[in-house]
């Protein structure tokens, strides 16, 4: 008998070095209450957080991908063109940990199917 490995389903979160642990980690305790698996990475090469968070929704078997550097946290879905993101956070690192979850949260509610949580401090680009 051989027995075949699959990996989980995860909706794709890319972090650079720079981005805040801790704000970052709000964001995957959003993913988590909603009841989705996510995974955490490094990126291959260093591009502005949009690119990075197409990036992470091609690798996404969920189709939703993450990416958080420095300054900006995107997300974005693998169906979409490159500049037409689903919410982008400017300078998070400021942003209370409630919304970052409620970001997080979205991001799971896109897998799921389900209508998105609001928030002022979400922007889109469409």
């Amino acid at each position: 008998m051989e027995l075949a490995y699959t990996r989980k389903p995860t909706i794709r979160l890319i972090a650079t070095d720079n981005a805040p642990a801790d704000k970052v980690a709000q964001i995957g305790y959003g993913i988590e209450e909603e009841g989705i698996p996510f995974s955490l990475v490094s990126p291959d090469e260093l591009s502005d957080p949009v690119s990075l968070a197409h990036v992470a929704a091609t690798q996404s078997q969920l189709l939703v991908g993450i990416a958080c550097d420095g300054r900006d946290a995107v997300l974005h879905y693998r169906n979409l063109p490159l500049e037409k993101f689903i919410y982008r956070i400017k300078d998070y690192s400021a942003i209370p940990d409630h919304v970052l979850r409620l970001f997080g949260s979205n991001a799971a509610r896109l897998v799921k199917g389900v209508p998105f949580k609001k928030s002022d401090l979400l922007e889109t680009s469409f």
